[in-house]
């Protein structure tokens, strides 16, 4: 049948294959997206999702502060094996829109950004708590008249 070559040139051939880069695609297809077709001003969140379909995700909050904006995100990675991988080209399309769901403003930006960590505290008030009003914070909120009535 075969020789110990061959059959060692075909071994050697499919880990070699094992160890090609895998092109992923993921989100949406940004070459459809035409930026001229979305009108400033005129363009509402039904028009842009009849014209573009469903967004990435949507903000929890606007950097307007006043509406939504929607994220139309695509990314293109390549991985080899179990490393991590490696980002190709990404592209985000964001379109901001105000309380009335009008289009505010279009951004487009191409590559990865950083997100910089915002380091702020939020202050809450309420209880604090601490082993001695754990123990004793209970003394006298109770009586006694309430303990001694029949349930019903």
């Amino acid at each position: 049948m075969f020789s110990v070559f061959q059959n060692l040139a075909i071994l050697a051939l499919v880990f070699l294959c094992g160890c090609s880069p895998r092109i992923d695609s993921r989100g949406y297809n940004i070459e459809t997206i035409n930026t001229a077709d979305v009108k400033v001003g005129i363009d509402t969140q039904q028009t842009i999702q009849e014209r573009l379909g469903s967004p990435s995700t949507v903000s929890l909050f606007s950097p307007t502060q006043q509406g939504q904006s929607w994220y139309y995100i695509s990314k293109k990675t390549s991985s080899t094996s179990f490393y991590q991988p490696d980002t190709l080209e990404q592209h985000v399309f964001v379109i901001d829109f105000n309380n009335k769901g009008v289009v505010q403003n279009i951004r487009r930006f191409e590559g990865e950004h950083q997100v910089e960590a915002v380091n702020r505290k939020t202050e809450t008030s309420g209880y604090e708590s601490s082993m001695l009003r754990d123990i004793f914070g209970n003394f006298g909120r109770y009586s006694g008249a309430a303990a001694t009535k029949p349930r019903q």
